[in-house]
């Protein structure tokens, strides 16, 4: 894949290894904003009905990354946004309960917290030997289990959560799946068919190498009707282009969802991030990416540092968090004087390289790692 890495112009300045934060942008990404925004201010041409025709490709091609129907896909602005759709909108009944990781990214908690003056009870999942156990999901299950809703690789250590085994249990007992899956799409192979997931969403800044402010939400077709939108505007109805007469008679997929105008710029650059992604194949970026994991992992051995991470290959993603004796905040401060970039979370210091990092690269983060702990 090193054929691909000259798309990254950071790798000029930085060594660049937090995808799990924020994602740099890629040459593609930028040329195609520039051609946008050619486009918008008439400098080649001004066709508007373009717009629209390449904002399908890709809501086409968001849904083969995930394996869903195009209809079952609509743009949001962020991951939030997604979750808070489904949150806002299910008929909840006084003493349904949902089911979140108790170390989950907040923005897979507030939406669901925020359901309290309903009668709706949250109740955690708890963390054990960095690991998320079945038979503590299914102690928590009840008659009044409603949801589960659960990232598939964890921003706080890179745990990554069999979707099948826990779609299963869900299907099994009647319960709403959702999936986070910012954590992972873009670097490792998602199916919402095969892994039973009722709803889905993700930011495009992370390993979907896209910017802030543009992300996917996917609701399976026979969920649409069932989910109220609490935002609603000219684009959430079937007719939507009829101006003339009004007639509330919402659209029956996903679309619904999308109310008004598109984010087209933030559409444009996912796209080009998406193409990317689907040139170089998901299934081979993952490949990659868990090989650098390997690597990271053999480093912190040798160190005698404490994996956070598990070392399962399908236990985890492209996260990869290890302790030390060390203030792991202050390393990645350090770190970053030497223009190597990583993040601390959960108290580890947390590395997440995508498929355009090199092994070089990890080499060179664990020999400032030696040099900033003897000094």
């Amino acid at each position: 894949m090193d054929n691909f890495r000259e798309e990254f112009p950071i790798i000029n300045n930085f060594i660049y290894l937090d995808h799990a934060g924020v994602s740099p942008l890629s040459l593609r990404v930028k040329n195609e904003v520039v051609k946008f925004l050619a486009e918008a201010t008439g400098e080649t041409g001004f066709d508007y009905s373009s717009w629209g025709n390449r904002i399908e490709e890709v809501r086409a091609c968001s849904a083969k990354l995930i394996g869903a129907n195009i209809d079952e896909v609509a743009f949001v602005k962020n991951t939030s946004h997604g979750i808070s759709i489904v949150a806002s909108g299910l008929d909840w009944n006084h003493g349904d309960n949902i089911i979140v990781f108790e170390k989950e990214f907040s923005s897979n908690i507030y939406p669901w917290l925020n359901l309290k003056d309903l009668g709706v009870e949250v109740r955690f999942i708890p963390l054990r030997d960095e690991r998320i156990l079945f038979e503590d999901i299914e102690d928590l299950i009840d008659s009044r289990t409603r949801l589960i809703s659960m990232s598939s690789v964890q921003s706080v250590n890179g745990y990554r959560i069999d979707l099948s085994r826990l779609g299963q249990l869900c299907k099994s007992r009647g319960i709403l799946f959702f999936v986070d899956a910012i954590q992972s799409l873009g670097a490792v192979s998602m199916d919402v068919k095969e892994c039973g997931a009722d709803f889905l969403s993700a930011d495009g800044h992370k390993w979907l190498l896209a910017p802030e402010g543009i992300g996917i939400f996917y609701c399976r077709k026979e969920h649409s009707s069932k989910i109220r939108p609490n935002l609603v505007g000219w684009k959430s109805v079937q007719n939507d282009h009829d101006f003339e007469n009004i007639e509330l008679k919402l659209k029956n997929d996903a679309l619904r969802f999308e109310e008004g105008s598109f984010n087209t710029i933030g559409i444009y650059a996912l796209g080009a991030a998406l193409d990317l992604l689907l040139e170089i194949g998901v299934s081979n970026i993952e490949k990659r990416v868990l090989k650098l994991g390997d690597l990271i992992i053999n480093e912190v051995e040798k160190r005698g540092f404490s994996l956070k991470t598990p070392k399962n290959l399908k236990e985890r993603g492209g996260i990869i968090s290890f302790a030390g004796n060390f203030d792991p905040k202050e390393i990645a401060e350090k770190l970053l004087e030497k223009n190597i970039v990583v993040n601390y979370r959960g108290g580890g210091l947390r590395v997440s390289p995508h498929f355009y990092n090199t092994e070089d690269e990890i080499l060179k983060l664990f020999e400032a790692l030696d040099e900033i702990l003897i000094n």
